[in-house]
């Protein structure tokens, strides 16, 4: 069983576009997607229906909560509010109902999918430490996807961090074999909204095969330029295809957490 792990398209329909075409030439028996189909990006409507016609077993994110009114947004930067604003207007009734209808959480067959965490869409879990405590908390049998970072992730049991953003070797060159004795955390990186440190953004994503079994992480080209256009049309900022990130920005995200943090603890 060979399944195509996607995350974070926020409705970057070149992007996609992009990762499908590359996952249907390695071969694919069936789609999971890790929420965030909207948000940010020019085309919620088209990149749901794209995710929908594959048939995906796609869990909801924090962008689709947020927009369906069932998540504050207070702890979303500015460029993510007003991208959620504009979605709501234009999103179609059948495409938000397809989004409500979403789980928080599924489980397929050898996995178990949430968007940041099991019991927090909005979680990002970036340490070893968290990774092994999220691990324990699912069956046993199961390889955890998560998204919400947009950092491509492979963390194991035994072993801590395979797979850092940044590692040697271009992704998508080798398979990284998962052992039978360890338990996996993998999340596939963001499809249409980069936050590497690179000129021209990438639609990541990984493929995992159940059978072998093994990973690998991909970093796929797509017409970003398109994409810059279509946010134009549209009024929506070119940020909204690449946050680069910088010394600022994660100062202020690290603020954010401390507070949410602090916030979080007076109302135990």
């Amino acid at each position: 069983m060979r399944i195509g792990l996607l995350s974070d398209v926020h409705a970057n329909l070149f992007a996609l576009r992009s990762a499908i075409s590359r996952l249907r030439t390695e071969g694919v028996d069936a789609w999971v997607c890790a929420g965030d189909l909207v948000g940010y990006g020019p085309h919620p409507n088209e990149c749901v229906e794209t995710i929908a016609e594959l048939g995906a077993t796609c869990v909801v994110g924090n962008h689709e909560l947020m927009m369906l009114d069932e998540l504050p947004d207070t702890r979303a930067g500015r460029l993510a509010r007003r991208s959620i604003v504009w979605t709501r207007e234009v999103v179609r009734s059948d495409v938000r109902s397809y989004l409500a209808a979403l789980p928080r959480t599924a489980d397929p067959a050898g996995m178990f999918v949430a968007h940041g965490s099991p019991d927090d869409p909005e979680e990002y879990v970036r340490t070893d430490e968290r990774a092994a405590e999220l691990l324990g908390s699912v069956p046993a049998e199961r390889l955890l996807v998560l998204g919400h970072t947009h950092r491509p992730w492979l963390y194991a049991t035994a072993g801590g961090t395979l797979y850092p953003d940044g590692a040697p070797g271009a992704p998508g060159t080798a398979a990284l074999p998962l052992a039978a004795d360890a338990r996996y955390l993998v999340n596939p990186g963001a499809v249409g909204q980069s936050r590497q440190r690179e000129a021209v953004p990438k639609a990541r994503f990984a493929l995992v095969d159940l059978d072998r079994p093994q990973v690998r992480f991909f970093a796929e080209p797509y017409d970003v330029e398109a994409t810059r256009a279509a946010l134009r049309t549209r009024r929506l900022p070119r940020d909204a295809v690449h946050i680069r990130p910088g010394r600022m920005a994660t100062t202020t995200r690290r603020a954010r957490r401390l507070l949410d943090l602090a916030t979080a603890r007076l109302h135990r």
